[in-house]
């Protein structure tokens, strides 16, 4: 469901089982509005009237996004980037071994261009996934067999609202942009995640067990996970 407001634009409304509040969280051109079942559409317009001094100030602020350049420092836990000028290529080449992702780029490229940006951004997010197909399935089993976690499959996706998720049926999801986690704080997605496989809810039960299988850190790296911010 989409609300069209006169001040804030376009708002999608997304519900999740999940949510235990009204959650807004800024978007490229839009606002997404997460909400609980229990929640009224009367209830978010008068949210969003109530909220919306803040709300605006949320639309009107552009995320912080990283310029890819030669001298830009960029790496995730598994690869670090390197960018080159290249004389022998007129178009983008790019090639991921032994911890390094190097993107080749003509000679003259004018880094400040946007559509040089998007493409190297491209680029590094064929990466992400490629590395997220590699490492994670492992990771997972090697966490469940750990705790003695029982699940159906592993599924990557590019989820940018979202670092992972469990299904009813007990699949893992996880999104690509994990990799740009510090990887502690990747494997305790794919521990909250495993928690899920048992207790579906935000519940007590819930956090004793991801307390129990993190260490007795749980509020701890949830915390440190809320607010990691991703500049990709």
């Amino acid at each position: 469901m989409v609300i069209i407001d006169k001040d804030l634009g376009e708002i999608r409304l997304v519900m999740n089982k999940q949510a235990r509040r009204i959650i807004v969280r800024r978007k490229d051109d839009y606002l997404q509005l997460t909400y609980p079942p229990s929640v009224s559409l009367s209830y978010i317009e008068k949210t969003i009237e109530e909220m919306k001094p803040r709300l605006k100030s949320l639309k009107e602020r552009k995320p912080e996004r990283m310029v890819f350049t030669p001298q830009a420092e960029f790496s995730t836990f598994s690869f670090r980037l390197q960018i080159v000028a290249s004389p022998s290529t007129h178009n983008y080449y790019v090639n991921l071994k032994d911890g390094i992702l190097s993107i080749s780029c003509p000679i003259g490229t004018n880094y400040e261009d946007e559509s040089v940006q998007a493409t190297i951004r491209n680029l590094i997010e064929k990466a992400l996934r490629y590395e997220a197909n590699r490492l994670f399935p492992s990771k997972v089993k090697s966490l469940a067999e750990q705790y003695g976690f029982k699940y159906t499959g592993v599924k990557i996706n590019k989820s940018r609202t979202r670092w992972g998720s469990c299904s009813s049926k007990k699949s893992i999801n996880l999104s690509y942009y994990c990799m740009l986690l510090p990887e502690h704080l990747a494997d305790f997605v794919i521990l909250h995640e495993l928690c899920h496989t048992i207790e579906m809810n935000h519940g007590d039960r819930f956090w004793l067990l991801l307390d129990k299988v993190s260490g007795n850190r749980a509020q701890e790296l949830t915390k440190e996970l809320k607010a990691f911010k991703t500049i990709l």
